[in-house]
């Protein structure tokens, strides 16, 4: 999924459950208006935001990678050295 496809699926489901943007970000802890803008592609969001939105509507995030194997720099990123 990408990014827009996320959106209309939290617009979808926010609707879907009968909530407005104000409930959703009060369930959520965030703004309505950080709903809105996120809503419509005017904002950028967070990993932890779109989790605490996604878990105010009953859905889990999960986050997978891609279709390609992942590269041995992205597998650096994600498990930093930590033998200090």
């Amino acid at each position: 999924m990408d990014i827009v496809q996320i959106q209309d699926f939290i617009i979808q489901s926010r609707k879907e459950k009968g909530l407005t943007q104000a409930e959703l970000g009060r369930r959520a802890g965030v703004t309505r208006e950080m709903v809105s803008r996120f809503e419509n592609g005017l904002h950028e969001i967070g990993i932890v935001k779109l989790q605490r939105i996604c878990m105010a509507l009953g859905l889990e995030l999960l986050v997978r990678p891609g279709r390609g194997r992942p590269t041995v720099d992205d597998l650096d990123a994600l498990f930093p050295d930590d033998s200090d």
